[in-house]
């Protein structure tokens, strides 16, 4: 996996906190929206090496996308998706996204003392996501269900959320969100479990270990950003997550990780 899970989760917050759920506002004021959007830009973000690890790793957080009426988009951030809005108040909306997971090295931690050496790699693919949601003025709340398609983890999360515009002015905005996360057995026992195997072959040789069904985690995170110009804009996010249950007492994450997974970063963002 890498630092994939906190650079997704970085990329995801990115792409919530700017959600077309918020574009509405635009809509209710009678202000004219362009068809076509693009952005461009990128920074660089500090991250979990794994899901459970107590390492940050630097990443390169690239942004590129293009969304044609708030409805279609592709994005690194968000991958395809398609918005809906189905009923007269535009505030409410059902999405539907394909997005990539990156998988899992077993080597990924070989700096920090192979603490996944043994485990095995889990296969990188697809996961899908169906999105519902609501936002009024500055207040967002919705849930989505992710399920994963052809990759090893080969799970589903359920996850609500609620999001907050704390402040904005004409050049600042800052912005809250907070999640809590549901994961099926599948996803909690390939990401989190210690089979017999795995044991032996293991490094520190763990326990073996059986992680069920049940919330996985609670996060938070804020993204301010800074209108240079009309187009371009610097914005600095942070997340913090705290694993729990299963995922938090496992053998993975109790000797050799950590509950707690920070995640930060900033860069520039150009619109047009």
């Amino acid at each position: 996996m890498s630092a994939s899970v906190g650079l997704v989760a970085c990329c995801v917050f990115i792409a919530a906190l700017s959600h077309p759920a918020a574009a509405e506002d635009g809509y209710r004021a009678g202000a004219h929206v362009s068809d076509w959007n693009y952005t461009v830009g990128g920074g660089a973000v500090a991250v979990p090496n794994y899901e459970g690890s107590k390492h940050e790793v630097a990443r390169p957080l690239p942004m590129l996308g293009v969304s044609w009426r708030n409805a279609i988009s592709l994005s690194t951030t968000e991958g395809l998706k398609v918005v809906m809005r189905p009923l007269s108040d535009k505030g409410f909306f059902v999405a539907g996204d394909f997005n990539y997971w990156q998988g899992r090295q077993e080597g990924v931690d070989k700096h920090h003392g192979d603490t996944l050496r043994g485990l095995g790699n889990l296969s990188s693919g697809a996961v899908g996501k169906l999105e519902t949601g609501y936002q009024y003025n500055a207040l967002s709340i919705g849930v989505d269900i992710a399920r994963d398609i052809g990759n090893d983890r080969d799970g589903t999360t359920v996850t609500p959320y609620a999001g907050y515009k704390i402040y904005q002015s004409q050049k600042f905005r800052l912005s809250g969100k907070i999640s809590t996360t549901w994961a099926d057995d599948n996803y909690m026992n390939n990401l989190f479990g210690i089979t017999s195997v795995q044991s032996r072959n293991s490094l520190y040789h763990y326990t073996p270990y059986t992680a069920e069904a049940g919330m996985k985690d609670v996060r938070f995170g804020l993204k301010a950003d800074y209108s240079i110009t009309q187009s371009l804009s610097l914005f600095a996010l942070v997340d913090v997550a705290r694993l729990l249950g299963d995922a938090a007492d496992n053998p993975i994450v109790k000797t050799e990780g950590s509950k707690e997974q920070i995640s930060g970063g900033m860069g520039l963002a150009y619109r047009f």
